[in-house]
């Protein structure tokens, strides 16, 4: 299997740093045919579908737009041609070691083509959907506060920021004048969130126990500082679309198939397996 020229990585390597600048009139040459041909060699066509095949294998190649490196490729691609013509004249082709790789290719690609089918075949619609309506089951609604917090170091601070609060100050004003935290920018907005898992314990429990529009009164301590936390909002959570969760839902069906089908084959096979302490005994 040809591989690329340490002239055509070279060529990545140095010209890497002007891709974001490649004008679109470049990157537009290379939507081009795949079955277009870009070489013969002794009568054989090499196409672009191979070129591109071999670009492929190397991430930095494709980062580097296609004209850029056309024509190393195409030489390496005739090289690499020339030499397994020269192989299989010497009869190569019957080699057994080339067998033995083949055999082992082919298995490995009739195994990917068959578990795509049955994965196919089992991923349809409706079984998406029944698992969707599963996956909704799972995942019931949840109530969901949205809050805002100031973020200081200390106690003192904290109390401060409450008397200003209870004096008429705007909470999304003061936290971008006073918290320390990375929502400060925002008014110290940080959107909505679940009662567990989402926040660390002392602030979650502050913030479902205020109504919408409320604040604490009492400073909140946690491991990141001293907190105070205003609730603008409640609401029960909405669950994800089907086409969101989709990807998952599919890899989840051909998960499932594929280990229904290996256990039905383990129930019906004859295996024999040989322990690793036969094969490499321990060291004294």
């Amino acid at each position: 299997m040809v591989r690329p020229t340490p002239r055509a990585l070279a060529v990545a390597a140095g010209l890497s740093l002007v891709l974001l600048g490649a004008p679109a009139a470049v990157q537009a040459q290379q939507e081009i045919d795949p079955d277009t041909v870009v070489a013969r060699v002794n009568g054989h066509e090499i196409t672009m579908s191979r070129l591109q095949a071999l670009r492929a294998r190397d991430p930095q190649l494709q980062q580097v737009p296609l004209p850029m490196l056309y024509e190393s490729l195409v030489n390496h691609l005739v090289e690499g041609e020339l030499i397994v013509g020269k192989a299989k004249a010497e009869g190569f082709g019957d080699h057994p070691d080339v067998q033995e790789r083949l055999n082992a290719v082919r298995d490995e690609i009739i195994r990917s083509i068959y578990l795509t089918e049955i994965v196919e075949d089992a991923a349809t619609e409706e079984a998406l959907q029944a698992r969707y309506e599963a996956f909704k089951q799972e995942h019931p609604p949840e109530e969901e506060v949205k809050a805002s917090h100031i973020l200081v170091e200390s106690e003192d601070e904290a109390r401060a920021i409450i008397q200003q609060l209870e004096d008429g100050a705007d909470f999304a004003e003061l936290a971008k004048a006073e918290s320390t935290g990375p929502s400060a920018p925002n008014g110290g907005d940080l959107g909505y969130f679940k009662r567990n898992g989402q926040m660390v314990e002392p602030f979650a429990k502050a913030a479902f126990d205020l109504e919408a529009g409320a604040y604490t009164t009492e400073p909140v301590e946690t491991q990141f500082g001293w907190h105070v936390i205003k609730v603008t909002d409640r609401r029960m959570s909405e669950p994800p679309s089907l086409e969101e969760v989709r990807n998952q839902l599919t890899t989840e069906i051909a998960q499932d198939t594929i280990s229904d089908l290996v256990e039905d084959l383990r129930d019906d096979a004859d295996i024999e397996t040989t322990p690793i302490e036969e094969i490499a005994p321990k060291a004294e």
